[in-house]
């Protein structure tokens, strides 16, 4: 409000003194002020909480002043308080048609369309979503531009969202950082421009916004744990989850993230532990045993692991992710007769199920029998969840063993585009290229296997470079 009062005081040409005299002036002049008058009525009513009265003093300032833009910028300003956006829209456009430089008309239309924005759901066409955005962006960036740089956290901190849902994540870093250097400790204000760094693909900066404040403000642990497990900081974020509990010692997806990253860094005894003790604290949550079964695996006791996994399946038949994880544990352990039995049977009760026709498919190709079953299924697999590259993989390799080469190019050669860092499949598409002779592309495939990300033997593909490497003539 003290800036709408500063640009009346600077449009008008004669203004109240603090006891309410007018000074001499011509009748305009007279017209101004009672104009400026009834705005000040205005703000008084509606801070004695007469909201009706201010409403009616600031319809006749406008009467008295029709050229004041200010006038009816700050009865948009009224409305939108008093959640009217019909009115306050209509009054902002009247300030904009009196003067497109209005700072305060351009933010209520900027929240105004904001909102708009944020209350559109997955279901809006692209292209409503762009251009409302665009919208509530355009009268939010007018109004930034006419005020102080960083003087209005609230229109910054609305820019920085829609520069983010937009993709314009430089823009979002930069509104987010007016917003922080207002207020350095803002909780909100620096997990929103940590989010920003991170969607920008700058990682180290996400985790800096958030370590200043970890201390005294422990809330952001949670974000902060989620950057440094993608910047692979697992030790770290194991460290940050467990901070983050001690603000929300019941979340359980606070409990499954550090199991995870405890898996990753290798400690699987204490990933055991803490997935035991989730386990009894949430006895519905099945992702526990499924995490305490994989963390007792890995620490070298299979035949525990199974052990404690079994009854769980057994209680929970439908479960697709806990029948997966079975199949997955005995597949590990080498019992390929009972991955299968529990994929089928999992497989009759979820005849639709995309993932387990995807690993039986893939299991039975592996093992290189069925084949032709194996394609059917992981065919099934691909109408559920078209263009799948895990799935391109699965039915290109199918293909493979079952000694169609050109089939098999064709499916596992997108499958490696959409996941170049995924070893196994680069190692596949290696095979398959090998297979129809074309070295120089095999090696390269090869390459990209060693270098990637996953299981794979390493020694076998090394030797498969050497040999393809004496068959390309010198």
């Amino acid at each position: 409000m003290a800036s709408e009062v500063g640009l009346l005081r600077a449009s008008y040409r004669c203004v109240f003194a603090v006891l309410g005299l007018l000074c001499v002036v011509p009748d305009a002049s007279a017209q101004v002020a009672e104009a400026y008058f009834q705005f000040l009525m205005a703000q008084r009513l509606e801070e004695q909480g007469d909201q009706d009265g201010a409403l009616e003093a600031l319809t006749l300032a406008a009467e008295a002043d029709p050229t004041a833009a200010g006038v009816r910028a700050e009865i948009a300003s009224f409305h939108l308080r008093h959640n009217e956006r019909a009115e306050a829209e209509r009054a902002a456009l009247q300030a904009l048609a009196l003067d497109n430089n209005s700072v305060d008309a351009h933010k209520v239309l900027g929240l105004i369309y904001f909102t708009d924005v944020e209350n559109l759901n997955a279901r809006t066409e692209r292209a409503q979503f762009q251009t409302s955005a665009r919208n509530a962006i355009s009268h939010l960036e007018q109004a930034a531009k006419g005020s102080v740089p960083g003087a209005d956290p609230q229109v910054d901190f609305n820019l920085g969202r829609l520069y983010l849902r937009t993709g314009d994540t430089r823009k979002a870093v930069d509104a987010f950082g007016r917003v922080v250097s207002q207020n350095s400790r803002s909780i909100q204000g620096r997990l929103s421009l940590a989010q920003a760094h991170a969607a920008a693909g700058d990682l180290p900066s996400a985790i800096a916004t958030l370590e200043v404040i970890l201390q005294d403000e422990p809330r952001v642990a949670s974000s902060l744990a989620q950057y440094l497990e993608q910047a692979g900081m697992l030790a770290a974020a194991v460290d940050s989850y467990t901070l983050a509990l001690t603000v929300q010692p019941m979340s359980r997806g606070l409990k499954f993230r550090r199991i995870v990253a405890l898996l990753g860094v290798g400690d699987f005894a204490q990933a055991a532990t803490f997935a035991a003790e989730a386990r009894t604290e949430h006895p519905q949550d099945l992702r526990f045993p499924r995490l305490q079964a994989r963390a007792v695996f890995a620490g070298g006791d299979p035949a525990g692991a199974l052990a404690l996994l079994e009854p769980t399946a057994r209680a929970n038949p439908a479960d697709v992710e806990t029948q997966l994880t079975l199949a997955d544990l005995y597949n590990d352990a080498g019992r390929d007769v009972d991955a299968e039995r529990t994929l089928r049977q999992a497989l009759t009760l979820a005849p639709a199920s995309a993932e387990i026709l995807n690993y039986l498919g893939y299991l039975l190709a592996d093992q290189g029998r069925a084949l032709d079953e194996a394609v059917r299924l992981v065919q099934r697999a691909l109408e559920v969840d078209p263009g799948n590259p895990s799935y391109l993989d699965s039915l290109g390799w199918a293909y493979f063993r079952r000694g169609d080469l050109q089939a098999a190019e064709r499916y596992l050669a997108p499958a490696a585009e959409q996941l170049p860092r995924n070893a196994v499949i680069q190692d596949h598409l290696g095979d398959v290229l090998a297979g129809l002779g074309r070295w120089s592309d095999a090696i390269a495939s090869w390459t990209r296997a060693l270098d990637g990300e996953g299981t794979i033997r390493r020694p076998v593909v090394e030797k498969k470079i050497e040999d393809a490497r004496s068959k390309i003539a010198p």
